[in-house]
Order: structure tokens, then sequence, then C-alpha cells
């Protein structure tokens, strides 16, 4: 379990930009890139670019890791 903790990396150490928190916060809710899409008004496109630059950012291994990261460092939030 440290192990797993000081691979998380602190919320000083990344930041996120606006689009790619909102995002993220979709994919957490379940939709895919193509609603997501739909949704923010943007192409499925670029939404997969915005979850790409979230996975590097967060040294995640694929967009679940990146959500469940991004949850746990408090950069998205559930209202």
């Amino acid at each position: 379990m440290v192990q797993f903790a000081a691979n998380i990396a602190t919320p000083e150490d990344v930041t996120l930009s606006m689009r790619e928190c909102e995002v993220l916060r979709w994919a957490a809710e379940g939709k895919t890139a193509y609603e997501i899409g739909i949704i923010l008004g943007l192409t499925e496109r670029t939404i997969n670019f915005h979850i790409s630059r979230s996975i590097v950012k967060l040294n995640a291994s694929n967009k679940t890791n990146a959500v469940v990261k991004a949850v746990l460092m408090g950069l998205i939030v559930f209202a």
C-alpha cells in the first residue's frame, strides 16, 4: 500500500487544464469520447486529445487510471 501511495503525484506536480478536468469528469460518469463531444460541443478527436494529454500529465496507464488519479488528487470533484 505504501508503494501505491508513493506512485501518486501530488496536485502541485500536476496541472490539468480546465478542459482536461471537464473531460475527465465526464469520463468518470461513464461517458464515451463521442458522448462527451456532444455534451461539450467538441469533436470526438478533440476529446481524445484532452484525454491523452491528461494521461501523460498524470503518468497514468489509461483513461480509467487517469480518472482515478485525478479524483484522488482532488483535481476533479463531483457536485
